[in-house]
């Protein structure tokens, strides 16, 4: 559903929109409610609805608190995007967006609000069950292949976030200090990737800054990269509150802020009227809502089959489960093993993370109910821990009693929801001290021992010297436990490769130590030494590389070539069975300023073949293959010799080869080693101010945390409330609050421009006028002596 082919259909109703009223034309410019956009009967534009959908609808009910958030609607719990990710198949991904496409067309939704494609920088991100890879060339295929499909039913996407989003703490006010060619290479590419290829109808702007302009209205990154380069021309829209700046955010080319702001429009309204902003922008928003809105309108509303959808689920999660260790054929298990199930995600699953893309399934299996079924001798079950944590010699005990009957333990593992959740970043990647005290008891008792990993990312997996096989499950929805229990038993061949590093210890992460080294500040010093480029490059050792994946079968490769179009190889199933796997092409490409580049993934492909079946693959270049950045020339170049390799991980290696480019520009001096350039990327220490009671002004932008220091008794005692009932809740509310300015406060609260006035009045010391605007709302716009904002 790409908007440009609906904007010449409402060129003639420019005027309509040109005649509006100034306060009309504004009010259009954010949404009517938490999840409908305006509607407008003068230029016949219809509020639609939007809906998060990232791996299953997040629809709300009739009864949505004050923030929008309810018990939603039951739609299809499909795999996170971490999972689908390893499948590495983009028609799979295209047809999970189909199924999407469909249910939001059931159930009245014009937009689904994902993908999400942000690079996993750290594993530590909260969110990073909602993307895809550590990489931008995978991350952007796929993302591209979820738009086409959910766009092909008529429902629009909404790829997000735009841009440099990778960590949850403090994720409204921090900013990316990012050199340019990290940004573009590193953090662009992918959403380049989904806007070239998928053409979504939208686009969500990220909440935090980068290089000390906030996303959302920044005219570089939306109205230059976006929609200049790009030549984007369909929605621009805010994430929820992440809109700070409205004026800034229109001249930037962003057209939707979300969801209702009742002070934008005063703001929009009043800079029009005094100059400082040019109306057309604002004319060119609504026209490209107009646009989306009779798109909308054109949406046929079709029947779901649940059933089928609940299959296709378990389709997709079958086809993207990594096998990471499989020692002396320890599994499929064997048909006459007595099987120990120990576990608490073995009966109550751990199927996607939380947060804003928490889904209500339709159907809901279990590993336990689904082993049971396939006829797997299970001898029991055993709980084993406690799932939000502390120690139980009893629940340990009585696993080991369990495990001592049985032939094979089954030990299901993983994260618990807290420790995965959007507005929160994990401490570390270690699983909780009670699975693993329950992996010691079991450990010496001799048994084969089969991981079963439920979690949405990379974990610290020192442990796995004590298993004979883990299977990474991941994040696998609403039919993940079928899924699971065929390629335990060998129903499902496992095919899937990890889209992210597994590394040995969590201080080998690249930015380990700087990721969370200020609140207020990233500094993106490793720049394109993300994940594998960095493992791979410097000779760092790891747990499991990207790219890797076992199998129940073995496959062999010969004849494999390169030329100038693309790279070639025959792939053969040398074992007893059908399986799959994925052929991965990496290019290195010289830089002239650094001493080593990494090799990085530029296409893949996988098949799947019967057992002694050949096939000959070909894995085309593209206008991506052979290009960087240039710093010195602020643009795209290609040059040197290039070596080109085929295998079946970012480390399995079988073929390389070299082909040259052209002449690669001499270097300007010294080239850096990665040691010097991360140095030269690290920024000075700010000093820290201790602030005192009364030093903080507050404005809009003012953390709630920063309250306790304001000048009236209003503002420290909202401040004291906040952190009293967020604290009371639990610690991770309590830190995701301390971080929000006090705009998105205000914007939940339903308050308009003259309340917000008030309030900062009655937080900076004016108490008796602060109450009175905020209770009375006596000030008409555009009079009287005014607050800042």
């Amino acid at each position: 559903m790409p908007l440009e082919s609906f904007i010449g259909d409402i060129m003639e109703d420019r005027q309509k929109i040109h005649d509006l009223p100034i306060e009309k034309l504004a009010g259009l410019l954010t949404g009517s409610a938490f999840w409908q956009t305006a509607e407008c009967e003068e230029i016949g534009m219809e509020a639609v609805t939007l809906s998060d959908g990232p791996h299953g609808l997040r629809v709300q009910d009739k009864m949505p608190n004050h923030l929008g958030m309810g018990t939603s609607c039951p739609s299809t719990c499909f795999p996170t995007a971490a999972l689908m990710a390893c499948s590495w198949d983009t028609q799979l991904g295209e047809e999970l967006g189909e199924h999407l496409g469909a249910e939001a067309a059931y159930m009245g939704v014009a937009m689904v609000l994902g993908p999400g494609l942000n690079i996993k920088r750290s594993p530590k991100c909260g969110r990073n069950f909602e993307y895809f890879s550590e990489d931008p060339y995978l991350s952007g295929k796929m993302a591209a292949a979820y738009v086409r499909g959910i766009q092909s039913c008529g429902t629009a996407a909404c790829i997000k976030h735009f841009a440099v989003n990778s960590r949850e703490r403090a994720r409204m006010v921090y900013d990316c200090r990012v050199d340019e060619r990290t940004l573009r290479e590193t953090y662009l590419t992918g959403f380049e990737i989904a806007v070239k290829e998928g053409k979504p109808a939208a686009v969500m702007t990220a909440y935090n800054k980068v290089n000390g302009e906030y996303c959302n209205s920044s005219r570089r990154l939306v109205g230059g990269i976006l929609r200049g380069e790009w030549g984007f021309d369909g929605l621009v829209v805010s994430d929820w509150g992440g809109t700070f700046d409205k004026v800034a955010s229109v001249k930037a080319g962003v057209d939707l802020e979300m969801p209702r702001c009742n002070f934008s429009a005063e703001e929009v309204a009043e800079a029009v009227e005094n100059g400082s902003l040019d109306r057309s922008l604002a004319e060119d928003a609504a026209a490209r809502q107009l646009a989306f809105s009779r798109a909308a309108a054109g949406v046929r509303v079709r029947d779901v089959d649940w059933i089928a959808h609940s299959r296709f689920a378990r389709r997709c999660a079958e086809n993207s489960m990594v096998l990471l260790k499989n020692e002396d054929g320890a599994l499929p298990l064997g048909a006459a093993e007595r099987v120990a199930l120990i576990g608490d995600f073995a009966q109550t699953p751990r199927y996607q993370g939380a947060g804003s893309s928490l889904v209500n399934p339709t159907f809901l299996d279990n590993i336990r109910d689904e082993l049971t079924a396939a006829g797997v001798n299970v001898a029991g079950f055993a709980r084993g821990f406690r799932r939000k944590g502390g120690n139980s010699g009893r629940l340990v005990a009585e696993a080991v009693r369990l495990a001592r009957r049985a032939d094979c333990v089954v030990v299901c593992l993983g994260l618990p929801e807290g420790m995965e959740l959007e507005s929160c970043d994990r401490a570390g990647l270690s699983l909780p001290e009670n699975q693993l005290a329950l992996l010691n008891a079991l450990r010496p008792l001799g048994k084969k021992i089969v991981a079963v990993l439920s979690c949405g990312g990379v974990v610290d997996m020192s442990w796995d010297e004590d298993c004979s096989a883990v299977l990474y499950a991941g994040l696998a929805g609403q039919s993940g436990g079928a899924a699971a229990a065929a390629v335990l038993t060998g129903a499902v061949n496992p095919s899937g490769k990890l889209a992210e590093t597994f590394p040995l210890r969590e201080e080998d992460v690249p930015c380990h130590y700087i990721y969370n080294k200020h609140a207020y500040k990233m500094d993106y010093a490793e720049g394109i030494y993300v994940g594998y480029k960095y493992y791979n490059t410097l000779g760092v050792p790891v747990r499991y590389p990207f790219g890797f994946g076992l199998s129940y079968t073995s496959f062999a490769f010969s004849d494999a070539a390169a030329d100038e179009s693309g790279a070639s190889v025959t792939v053969t199933n040398v074992g007893d069975r059908e399986g799959a796997t994925v052929v991965q092409m990496y290019v290195g490409i010289p830089r002239r300023d650094l001493q080593i580049s990494p090799a990085e993934l530029k296409g893949f492909a996988k098949v799947r073949l019967a057992p002694g079946e050949s096939r000959r693959v070909f894995i085309p270049f593209d206008s991506l293959s052979f290009r960087t950045w240039d710093a010195a020339s602020g643009g795209w170049t290609e040059g040197g010799d290039c070596e080109v390799c085929l295998g079946e991980s970012s480390r399995d290696i079988f073929f390389r080869t070299v082909i040259n480019r052209g002449p690669q520009p001499a270097a300007d001096g010294e080239k850096y080693s990665y040691e010097r350039w991360f140095a030269a990327h690290i920024s000075p220490d700010e000093p820290k101010i201790k602030h005192k009671k009364g030093d903080i002004e507050a404005t809009l932008m003012t953390e709630i945390y920063d309250l306790k220091y304001s000048r009236g008794f209003v503002g420290r005692l909202f401040a004291l409330i906040s952190r009293l009932y967020s604290r009371s809740k639990d610690e991770i509310l309590a830190n995701s609050m301390n971080h929000l300015p006090i705009r998105f406060i205000l914007l939940f609260m339903n308050y308009d421009r003259t309340q917000a006035e008030g309030f900062l009045q009655a937080c900076n010391g004016s108490f008796f006028g602060g109450i009175k605007k905020i209770l009375f709302k006596k000030r008409p716009r555009g009079r009287g002596k005014e607050t800042r904002l």
